[in-house]
């Protein structure tokens, strides 16, 4: 028997295989669930689990040199780091993912990001209050911008920083610049934006003007019912009629941005727009409060761009605790794997075998087939035409006993039916032409052989091992059925049962006592070592039944 040999480079290379897929699988999940903490977080623990997750799986990238994905980690890093007030810091990362940038092949991709950076950091420097840097980081944008949405988008975020130094005319120059953009641009919310701060800037000089566009970028919103543009346009309008002394408008645009706070659910929403309502107030303390109220936001403001970092801040044993919950989820994710791992490769092993088996099975039956092929060719060669030359001498001789010459041919039909019940089967023609020729020849005056719905079997889908093991075992029965039976019919019947081929063999000889003598017991390993199963019936005097599934 040969040894079954499995490979283990075959398992190792499987195993790799799985063993990404499932980690690419795991990073896509992973991505997923920390970029939803740190666009969505609830509390301050998600930026720090959120932030944990990104640092830790940029070193990762860099290590493994994926550069594209090490830049979009970067980009997530510096979001909360400005998130979490730490501007320095955030701003550190920023010009290090501009750098690594630096040094690749610009692509579209790449230019998007960097654009996206630009921003960030503009939006870092005013925070900063660092204006001159952050006209710096726009105009870079400003050269990234690929489309007439980014231009006009970057044209307004300068114009509003020009007007939050109290520079006017060139914020009014850079929303112009927008505003002239506004025929290319397809996004009705970009547009409704560049001509609402256009409105602010322009009502300043020419308040019918300016007033047309506010009323224009608000029917543009509301065409796309965005409610938080639309509480914008509504806060402009407002300010737009105190500063004109129209203060029944005012508080009708002032009490709609309050609608819309409270549908959107905005603390600052809401707190501006009760700004705007004191502001028209005749309440010298509802005033007096305002003024005190602002003061105090900004100084807030200020007070929490300057100790961000110290309100995320973690006791060292609630980051040991995390740290630990960290360490034992990966822990546990990795034992869940090994475990999947070792599942596959199990189950492939159990394939592997049982193909070898099979195989090795069907090595082994070609060899006894091989084996009767060469005692057929020898019984045939050595001894059939030897008895054959003993017998044509001794039947010229007339004084010979008649029973000494019936003997010797006898043996001569034994060596003859041992050749042909072990010899080479040709199984080149139509298999059920084969079976039909074989009953022929077990057809005598004392017997008749029958075959049945031969032709209803689909013999050219079964293998070559299984028609020769069948056509084997049907010889040797019609053989046994003329030595022993006395039988007057034979009937070989075929049918096909749940993708099964069954064949019932039946003759109305003597019968005989069930025993397994070497000719059953050949018979029956014949159909086993293919796959199939037998089963036989006998009584004496009452026949002799096979029945064949193969």
């Amino acid at each position: 028997m040969k040894p079954i040999k499995t490979s283990f480079l075959y398992f190792l290379i499987v195993g790799s295989a799985f063993n990404i897929c499932a980690y690419a699988q795991s990073s896509v999940d992973s991505l997923k669930y920390y970029s939803d903490l740190a666009i969505k977080p609830q509390n301050a623990t998600d930026l720090k689990k959120a932030f944990d997750y990104f640092d830790k799986s940029f070193q990762i990238a860099i290590e493994e040199n994926y550069k594209d994905k090490a830049i979009n980690l970067l980009y997530y890093k510096c979001s909360l780091l400005y998130k979490n007030g730490a501007y320095d810091d955030s701003k550190e990362v920023a010009v290090k993912a501009i750098k690594l940038m630096n040094g690749m092949k610009p692509t579209s991709y790449h230019l998007s990001t960097r654009k996206s950076f630009y921003n960030l950091l503009g939006l870092i420097y005013i925070e900063q209050r660092n204006y001159t840097k952050a006209f710096e980081m726009y105009n870079n944008a400003l050269e990234s911008s690929e489309t007439s949405e980014d231009s006009a988008k970057i044209y307004n975020n300068l114009s509003l920083v020009y007007k939050s130094i109290d520079n006017n005319k060139k914020a009014k120059d850079e929303i112009l610049k927008a505003y002239k953009i506004i025929p290319r641009i397809k996004d009705t919310l970009t547009m409704a934006l560049v001509i609402d701060n256009y409105g602010v800037l322009e009502s300043e000089i020419d308040k019918e003007e300016g007033l047309k566009l506010l009323q224009r970028a608000l029917k543009l919103r509301k065409t796309v019912n965005d409610k938080s543009t639309i509480y914008t346009s509504y806060s402009h309008l407002s300010e737009y009629y105190y500063k004109n002394d129209n203060l029944k408008k005012a508080k009708i645009y002032a009490l709609r941005a309050l609608e819309i706070s409270d549908i959107l659910k905005s603390s600052s929403y809401k707190n501006n727009a009760l700004g705007l309502l004191m502001n028209l107030s005749d309440d010298k303390h509802a005033k007096s409060y305002k003024k005190l109220n602002d003061s105090l936001y900004k100084a807030e403001k200020e007070a929490d761009n300057q100790f961000a970092l110290m309100r995320y801040d973690y006791s060292e044993f609630e980051r040991k605790a995390a740290e630990s919950e960290l360490v034992e989820k990966r822990a546990l994710n990795r034992q869940l794997l090994f475990l999947i791992l070792a599942i596959l490769i199990a189950f492939i092993a159990v394939i592997v075998y049982i193909i070898q088996k099979s195989k090795h099975k069907k090595e082994k039956l070609q060899q006894v087939f091989d084996t009767e092929s060469r005692i057929s060719k020898r019984v045939h060669d050595d001894i059939a035409n030897d008895v054959f030359q003993v017998m044509t001498t001794l039947q010229a001789d007339n004084d010979l006993n008649q029973n000494i010459k019936d003997d010797i041919e006898l043996i001569y039909d034994k060596a003859r039916d041992i050749s042909k019940q072990l010899g080479e089967i040709d199984l080149e023609g139509d298999y059920k032409t084969i079976l039909n020729d074989l009953s022929l020849r077990y057809n005598t005056d004392h017997t008749s052989v029958i075959v049945k719905d031969v032709s209803k079997i689909a013999w050219d889908k079964i293998s070559k091992a299984k028609k020769t093991a069948l056509y084997k075992v049907l010889q040797e029965l019609l053989i046994n059925m003329r030595k022993h039976s006395e039988a007057s019919v034979a009937v070989i019947a075929f049918n096909s049962k749940q993708k099964k081929t069954v064949i019932n063999y039946s003759d109305d000889g003597i019968g005989c006592e069930l025993k397994k003598s070497n000719g059953l017991l050949n018979v029956e390993n014949r159909i086993i070592a293919v796959g199939g199963n037998i089963t036989f019936e006998s009584r004496i005097n009452n026949g002799f039944k096979a029945k064949i599934e193969i």
